[in-house]
């Protein structure tokens, strides 16, 4: 019996729900519980970031599974004896050249070779070949007007085993519109990924016949359980949200809704809080709910206590990416107002740039340039390791409209930072004892948030008692704790 985690891709800008799926995998090793990651996207590269988990085949990608390329096992192939046999023309410096036209050209990334051009005679681009671990793994063809038109797949033999066709679209876009598939000794045919998706995890439920599918991302895994022939059992972990207002009896999301439809298909769905399973077992009492933190602490960490003497008077951290639903504008118009009576608080903004909107990170700058904020309040950008900022922050502010479990706070109040937090669904009710480890306010009053803050941060013996309180608070999301409730959890299915 095998426990497949799905999601979209694995890489270099693995997101908190992966870093999630990771954590959960160590949890079933230690359970000696079969467990894998399963992605759909053609990525490379992402071997080297998780070369463990690959080596140990925990993760298993789509397009792998049906090419068996690339092999991870080494020795490697050497980038010149790739381009010895890829081509009759002789490579120089990256180029190679025929009648003095380029013809061939190469492009590597960090000693390994990315992808290798072929040009006509005219200088087209006609086809690009794509590599990782200098292995070729699949082509890309272009028209005239470098606009892709087909990808084709190899197996380890070089025969091409997968090929996917594009069309034009809006904007002269190319659309997938067919795929092709040798397997099982016949040819499929998939209008769509999500078709081919579901396939596959026929495929995967075929290999094991008491497979279990967990979707961690909604947009890859509802749409592909309902396309499923096989038997299995198919949960939705949620990481968010349910709703569209983030309220009980709001307008349900798209994909939560396609998850419902499912019916008898889904086996239940799995949540971090126990408001958001009250919500949901209110609404769908016939589908099976059950708590279980998204994420956990490591026992060591519960175990270390950091000195409050530690901790930088007046300094505030928000842990948060750059987007609309953390209104990180909250908190920065509060600070800005404590600090005309408090010139010693600062704040640490924490977080990536939401790729898709650039507008919400501009417009923060801007409040903090009217607000002549720049010399106390700043941008950190993402941080892999907040350990540091956790231990000397005095305070962690979270002014987000909704949350599915807030991994922000559990992270502060483990390393003793105290949390004062809008009292938004889900989570920070279940990790914030009012009054104990930090402080819960009204959703989107600010001027509550401004008169707390300027009331802890001179009051700094409430922010002690709060950090002494903290770890121990939260000892529940203990790595030895959630890995109980698992064990339970598949005990029992």
């Amino acid at each position: 019996m095998t426990h497949y985690f799905l999601t979209s891709r694995i890489d270099e800008d693995t997101s908190a729900i992966e870093i999630a799926e990771i954590k959960r995998l160590h949890l079933f090793n230690t359970l000696k519980v079969s467990a894998k990651i399963v992605t759909p996207n053609r990525g490379r590269g992402s071997n080297r970031v998780l070369q463990k988990l690959i080596e140990n085949h925990q993760v298993i990608n789509l397009y792998q599974y049906f090419t068996g390329l690339p092999k991870y096992t080494e020795p490697f192939l050497k980038a010149d004896d790739v381009l010895t046999d890829s081509t009759n023309i002789q490579i120089k410096n990256g180029e190679g050249y025929k009648n003095g036209k380029l013809r061939v050209r190469v492009n590597e990334k960090n000693g390994w070779i990315n992808n290798i051009d072929y040009l006509d005679q005219y200088g087209f681009t006609d086809r690009r070949d794509l590599y990782d671990f200098n292995q070729r793994v699949y082509s890309e063809y272009f028209d005239d007007h470098a606009k892709l038109i087909m990808r084709i797949f190899y197996r380890r033999d070089g025969h091409v085993v997968m090929t996917e066709y594009y069309r034009g679209g809006l904007g002269n876009q190319p659309v997938l519109t067919l795929i092709q598939l040798r397997h099982n000794g016949q040819l499929w045919q998939f209008d769509n990924q999500t078709e081919l998706m579901g396939y596959f995890l026929d495929c995967l439920a075929t290999d094991d016949f008491d497979a279990t599918f967990y979707s961690d991302r909604e947009d890859v895994a509802i749409p592909a359980f309902k396309l499923m022939t096989q038997s299995a059992k198919r949960y939705l972990i949620l990481h968010s949200i349910f709703t569209q207002n983030s309220k009980r009896d709001g307008e349900l999301l798209p994909y939560f809704q396609q998850a419902i439809d499912l019916k008898d298909k889904l086996s239940g769905i799995i949540v971090s809080t126990k408001q958001e399973a009250s919500d949901i077992h209110t609404r769908f009492p016939k589908v099976q709910t059950t708590v279980i933190p998204v994420s956990y602490l490591n026992d060591q960490l519960l175990q270390k206590h950091a000195s409050f003497s530690d901790r930088i008077p007046g300094k505030v951290i928000a842990v948060a990416r750059i987007t609309p639903l953390k209104q990180l504008a909250h908190i920065i118009r509060a600070i800005a107002l404590v600090h005309e009576h408090l010139p010693f608080v600062t704040l640490d903004i924490y977080g990536y740039q939401d790729v898709n909107d650039f507008q919400e990170g501009n417009a923060l700058r801007q409040l903090v340039k009217q607000s002549k904020a720049g010399s106390y309040i700043t941008f950190k950008g993402y941080v892999q390791d907040l350990s540091s900022a956790y231990e000397h922050a005095d305070l962690l502010a979270l002014t987000s409209s909704y949350e599915g479990f807030a991994m922000a706070i559990l992270e502060a109040l483990s390393y003793g930072c105290p949390v004062l937090s809008y009292d938004i669904n889900y989570g920070p009710s279940e990790m914030i004892q009012d009054g104990q480890n930090g402080e819960l306010i009204e959703a989107n009053d600010e001027r509550q948030l401004y008169r707390r803050l300027l009331h802890l941060l001179t009051h700094r013996d409430i922010l002690q008692r709060y950090s002494r309180n903290a770890p121990a608070s939260v000892a529940k999301y203990s790595a030895n704790h959630v890995q109980q409730i698992w064990h339970d959890f598949i005990q029992n299915q």
